[in-house]
């Protein structure tokens, strides 16, 4: 039988090894082909096994050129052997059967993406006339994207939330729930794993979905995007989808997009992963009035049996073509519609232009760098218009309006400053562009006024010729102006027309309005009293026509006569302001604010603010256009009581400083603040109102300086807390703002070296200000310095240290200084709040032992808290420690030292015993934890304590042993002295040293609080404990035996330990070698005489 190419072609490509035949794909998707021939789509031959290969070679290149292509790749991929056999196999055929040559196949693909590159080459402006058209690569400007999970469906206006949400994402850093995504990652395998087939686009109106989707498409087309990932990229505008009323299929919707001869659709889906639908504008997709949803879907592909809607439903409820690929843009109001039908993989958001793209989008629609700057710093100090710029729409209405102006002058002599003015120069440019005499716009304005305020009152925006009569709107006459044609695209059919933005629909409903006192009172009532948030922007408008500059551009072309007077608009709005006062509706207060911004009518504001009290918005994410009406408001406000804003930045703060004298009441929360700035507000403070917290900290990775400041007219105390700033920063606030804040009571400066300048600097501060502090705290380079010691005595000047602390948490860490004094009057104004612990008796119960200050008396029933000083001096350089202890105990006295983590030899204890002994004061609580106190010193540690003194000593982790502990007991019974507190835990004890700890137990019976954990009692230390506290009948009432090595062999002593101890609240077996059982008896026990009673309360001093 003869042998045909097809035949040999099969026979050589299945002798490919799978790995020779990998190689084979890659290289014929990309190898050289004679003129007129295309490349074989990547995506068509990923799966295609022989037999696919070979059909799709013949079909693209027929049979003798498909040979001539084999033979090249195989050479390519260095199979010498496979290509020559094909050769000689050829040659064969060729000898037997003759070869006619026929044309090469139509290219449909090259085709169709050309027609596709010519379509999104070039777009239409809004205000373009026929024949006008812009580079789409000249005009676009990149958007910011985030990835957007699902949300429920956004009931705010599009405008305002999306402006907000945009400043909030300028201000908080990226996170993985909303990062930055550019747009060719957007159909990227997720991080689990998932392969991303659907991927939803969503933004406000006139945010740019329409043109990101146009700039996909255009460089797919180039070569630019997707290659590789989709062989199709279809478009479907649903704006022209909601026009296609006949029945048709999917076929018919795909193949729309070629003329004749259109090629075989199952070429065009034979690999359907490979092929990606943009559907446009969700929101707008109309489905017919008897189109029922519930019911499941399977478009045919050829039979026409559905409208357009259905077949997009279809597809995206993945009932067609499952392993398509979608990407459907939508505003977020239609967001939670678009969830029935389809669950995407990726939620993205775009949220407008970055302040570097806007600055971009002036110089790509000036083409004239000179211009485009003078234009861009003129906005740029417009808070509210270039806040509004994020918005592309917006960015062109202002480009638009500003670049006629400067084609006939160099300076911008009208002030562009409302939302208002900047759409009615808008319109007035269209007008002027498209020259209508007032004659002919007369009546336009009124009827497109009654058409836009039906459609913004029912949230339409489409609106066919019918409803265009009703409103007595002839195409004819000139409605295109301002309205844009939706044509079909193929047959003509019924032509419909919207507004070309929303913001211009709502601009000329709120011209109606402004017109019709009736109707006025209706869309003021709806938007606040029913809260019909879609109505917010026209009100807006409604009151900026209420101010002459605004309105002016349009009076050359329409004789205005307002409808609602500015009387009962200013009662209407007296009215709103009262409700929302009274309800705590801050966001209906800042929506009446903006309108007040509109109407830049000073007598009204006035007036208005005469009902407002407080302006709070603290949790509102307030963008910069909200920052500029509330500091407009407070311009013209007579006095609040209360001023609270927070997300401000350094700008705002300035505005403000000479306005916060009309508060009563004031915070204020910054961000990238400047010290120049912080000078101003608290040098305006001292003047106007009394500062009562100043807290600045300086964030080192962003490198910004966050400011927050109180104040009030009232003489309360202030704290000022300093955090992470430079230090020369630190002085710089601490020398301006404590001699001018007589009312300052607590200074923390954290984080900061603690150097001699600051130190000098602090004490003068100090010295020129009448502040009586109450509370210190700072680091401290050299606490030997005359300078830091005089800051200390004249803060005991006026009030006496309840604590006194110099420690370091470890060697490498800065020494911290801090101070908190007495207020014998009325105590302390800054304490904080006690501290409950509750009983517990099992060895579940609190292990450590408490804090070591808290020596606790008892008169009657209650604890008296401790007025005497504390001093902590640890783990302090061993080269000032002892001048810095005789220092402080000179000075202050303390009645409780604590000397914890310092190296103190027995030399050295022996030094400080002396020279504390010399002095006059009784010592009452010692801490000496891990300080490598040995037996050597006890009897110097003794000598500090006079007779009945009442005392705490804590020798936790020192190895004082056995024998130490026996001549501690013979120094302090020979003094007199009677414990309540002593901690002994790591201390090297065994059973040896327990009648010394028992002889302790006077007649006067005192220690309440014992701890021997982690040491080597035993069993028998235990037993002699417990059989000594038993005939003492001792008030003990903490008892810590954790880690002691105690058995079984303890549990009848323990038990009657709990039985006789009637004062024993608190005891702590844990870590030891009891059996459970043990535990259950000893715990059963304990639960019997403890169950019903309440721990006291421990307060820390």
């Amino acid at each position: 039988m003869t042998k045909t190419y097809q035949d040999i072609l099969l026979m050589i490509l299945e002798e490919l090894v799978e790995e020779q035949r990998k190689k084979f794909k890659l290289k014929l998707g990309d190898t050289e082909l004679r003129k007129g021939y295309a490349n074989i789509p990547k995506g068509r031959l990923e799966k295609a096994d022989v037999t696919d290969m070979v059909d799709l070679l013949i079909r693209y290149y027929q049979e003798e050129y498909a040979v001539e292509v084999v033979i090249n790749v195989l050479d390519q991929i260095n199979d010498k052997y496979l290509a020559e056999r094909l050769r000689r196999k050829s040659a064969e055929v060729w000898k037997t059967r003759p070869v006619s040559v026929k044309p090469p196949d139509i290219d449909h693909r090259a085709n169709y993406v050309a027609s596709v590159k010519e379509k999104f080459r070039r777009v239409k402006d809004y205000n373009s006339r026929p024949g006008e058209w812009v580079s789409l690569e000249d005009r676009y400007t990149k958007l910011f994207i985030v990835k957007k999970h699902h949300q429920a469906e956004d009931k705010e206006h599009e405008l305002l939330s999306r402006g907000k949400r945009h400043m909030e994402i300028m201000r908080k850093p990226r996170s993985f729930a909303d990062s930055h995504v550019n747009v060719e990652h957007l159909f990227d395998t997720l991080s689990d794993g998932t392969i991303t087939r659907k991927v939803i686009l969503q933004g406000i109106a006139g945010i740019g979905k329409t043109a990101t989707v146009s700039k996909i498409m255009y460089d797919w087309s180039s070569g630019r995007l997707y290659q590789g990932r989709f062989d199709y990229i279809f478009h479907w505008s649903c704006r022209e989808l909601n026009q296609r009323t006949e029945k048709l299929s999917l076929a018919q919707l795909i193949l729309q997009n070629w003329g004749h001869p259109k090629p075989e659709i199952g070429e065009i889906l034979s690999c359907p992963d490979k092929v990606l639908f943009v559907i446009d504008g969700f929101d707008e997709l109309r489905f017919p009035e008897d189109f029922d949803k519930s019911k499941s879907l399977s478009c045919d592909l050829n039979t026409p049996h559905s409208t357009a809607a259905a077949v997009v439903e279809s597809l995206l409820s993945s009932k067609s073509l499952s392993e398509a690929c979608f990407l459907v843009t939508t505003r977020p109001l239609a967001v939670g519609m678009l969830e029935t039908q389809m669950q995407g993989d990726l939620w993205a958001e775009i949220v407008g232009f970055l302040e570097e793209d806007r600055k971009e989008f002036f110089k790509k629609f000036f083409k004239d760098e000179e211009k485009a700057a003078f234009a861009y710093s003129y906005i740029q100090e417009n808070d509210v218009v270039f806040t509004m710029c994020f918005i592309p729409l917006i960015c062109w209405i202002v480009c638009t309006t500003l670049s006629l102006q400067l084609r006939y002058s160099k300076a911008l002599d009208q002030k562009v400053s409302t939302t208002t003015e900047i759409f009615t120069y808008f319109v007035a440019t269209l007008l002027q562009s498209h020259g209508r005499p007032q004659t002919s716009t007369q009546d336009l304005f009124h009827n497109l006024g009654s058409l836009a305020y039906a459609g913004v009152r029912d949230q339409k925006v489409l609106f066919d010729e019918s409803t265009l009569r009703k409103c007595n709107l002839e195409v004819s006459k000139g409605p295109s102006t301002f309205l844009t044609e939706l044509l079909q695209a193929d047959i003509f059919v019924e032509t419909i027309y919207s507004f070309v933005h929303l913001t211009v629909q709502e601009l000329f409903a709120a011209l109606f309005t402004f017109w019709n006192k009736e109707k006025a009172s209706e869309l003021l009532k709806e938007a606040f009293v029913e809260n019909k948030s879609h109505l917010i922007l026209t009100v807006r408008f409604l009151f900026g026509l209420n101010n002459d500059k605004s309105l002016k551009p349009l009076k050359r072309y329409y004789e205005t006569c307002m409808g609602i007077s500015k009387d009962e608009l200013l009662k209407w709005t007296k009215k709103a302001f009262l409700i929302c006062q009274e309800q705590g509706e801050q966001n209906h207060l800042l929506e009446l604010l903006h309108c007040l911004f509109e109407i830049q009518d000073e007598e009204f504001v006035i007036s208005a603010l005469e009902e407002i009290k407080e302006v709070v918005f603290l949790e509102n994410n307030l963008g910069q256009d909200d920052q500029q009406v509330i500091l407009y408001s407070l311009q013209h406000a007579k006095e609040f009581s209360q001023l609270k804003l927070a997300g401000l930045k350094e700008r705002d703060v300035i505005k403000l400083v000479p306005l916060l004298g009309k508060c009563r009441q004031i915070y204020l929360n910054a961000s990238g603040i400047s010290l120049s700035t912080v000078h101003k507000v608290c040098a305006y403070l001292s003047q106007k109102l009394r500062m009562t917290r100043l807290y600045v900290e300086h964030e080192e990775e962003e490198d910004v300086m966050y400011f927050t400041v109180e104040a009030s007219c009232e003489r309360d105390p202030c704290t000022i807390t300093l955090d992470n700033l430079p230090e020369d920063t630190a002085i710089a606030i601490c020398d301006h703002v404590i001699p001018a804040h007589p009312g300052i009571v607590a200074l923390d400066v954290n984080k900061i070296q603690g150097s001699e300048e600051f130190v000098n600097s602090l004490k003068n501060s100090l010295l020129d200000s009448d502040c009586r502090l109450e509370s210190v705290g700072f680091n401290i380079e050299n606490p030997r310095l005359q300078a830091f010691q005089d800051i200390c005595q004249h803060l005991a000047t006026y009030r006496s240290p309840r604590k006194f602390l110099l420690f370091r948490r470890y060697e490498e860490d800065e020494i911290h200084f801090g101070y908190e004094a007495k207020d014998e009057k009325s105590g302390n104004r800054l304490q904080t709040k006690k501290k409950n612990k509750k009983r517990k008796g099992k060895n579940e119960a609190q292990k450590k032992c408490f804090p070591w200050p808290c020596l606790i008396r008892k008169t009657g029933e209650k604890k008296q808290k401790k007025k005497d000083c504390i001093a902590v001096l640890a783990c302090l350089p061993e080269e000032c420690f002892l001048e810095l202890t005789l220092w402080v105990t000179s000075t202050f006295t303390p009645l409780a030292l604590c000397l914890d983590e310092n190296s103190i030899n027995d030399e050295l204890m022996k030094t400080i015993c002396e020279n504390l002994n010399s002095t006059d004061y009784q010592l009452q609580c010692l801490s000496l934890r891990s300080c490598s106190i040995t037996q050597e010193s006890m009897a110097n540690i003794c000598s500090l304590f006079l007779c009945n003194t009442a005392i705490s000593l804590d020798l936790q982790s020192n190895p004082v042993g056995d024998e130490g502990v026996k001549l501690l007991a013979i120094c302090l019974k020979n003094k007199g002295c009677c414990l309540e507190k002593l901690s002994l835990s790591s201390a090297a004890l065994t059973e040896d040293c327990v009648p010394a700890i028992t002889s302790l137990f006077s007649q006067k019976n005192t220690l309440i609080w014992l701890d021997l954990s982690f040491n080597h009692l035993g069993d028998g230390g235990v037993k002699a404990l417990c059989s000594a506290l038993k005939d003492k009948e001792s008030r003990l009432e903490k008892l810590i035996l954790e880690h002691n090595g105690i058995t079984n062999n303890s549990e009848q002593e323990l038990i009657q330990l709990i039985e006789n101890t009637l004062s024993l609240k608190y005891l702590c077996l844990d870590d030891n070698e009891l059996t459970s059982t043990s535990k259950v008896h000893i715990y059963g026990v304990w639960d019997k005489y403890h169950d019903d009673e309440e721990e006291e309360e421990v307060e820390e001093d």
